[in-house]
């Protein structure tokens, strides 16, 4: 097998379950894909369970794909959805946009934007929640 994206992935124990692995494959390797994941800006930076993300980021970037890094400020405003004992903190709007700022110079330090092709996308999730009213419906029918 042609060393790439998800076969590193996979040899590095990144990948657990696929629906469709060789269809996946195939695409990835016909087409530069797109991937994103998500990261709680709760705090001005990240912590270490942030790594494997990061990593898988860089990787998919290393084979010629482009990550698209969220930065979830409106998931942030909900608060914690985990089934915790108590939820954490809800921060201002204002202090996650700080936070958001922080960590996005942590990425630039971690991504590269030499390549447009590859260059990462930071997008926000209150971007579109913040339009449907959707963390003002959560935040008052709790439950």
């Amino acid at each position: 097998m042609k060393n790439t994206f998800l076969s590193e992935m996979n040899a590095r124990g990144f990948l657990n379950q696929c629906t469709d692995l060789e269809k996946l494959e195939k695409i990835s390797i016909q087409k530069p894909i797109k991937a994103y994941i998500g990261f709680d800006s709760t705090a001005p930076s990240l912590h270490v369970g942030s790594l494997m993300q990061i990593m898988v980021l860089r990787l998919l970037q290393r084979y010629g794909h482009q990550p698209i890094v969220l930065l979830g400020s409106g998931t942030t405003l909900i608060g914690d959805p985990s089934g915790k004992n108590s939820t954490r903190k809800i921060l201002k709007h204002s202090d996650i946009k700080k936070n958001i700022s922080s960590i996005k110079k942590i990425f630039e330090k971690l991504l590269s934007s030499k390549n447009k092709k590859t260059k990462p996308v930071f997008v926000d999730n209150y971007n579109w929640l913040g339009k449907l009213k959707y963390i003002d419906f959560l935040k008052n029918n709790p439950s």
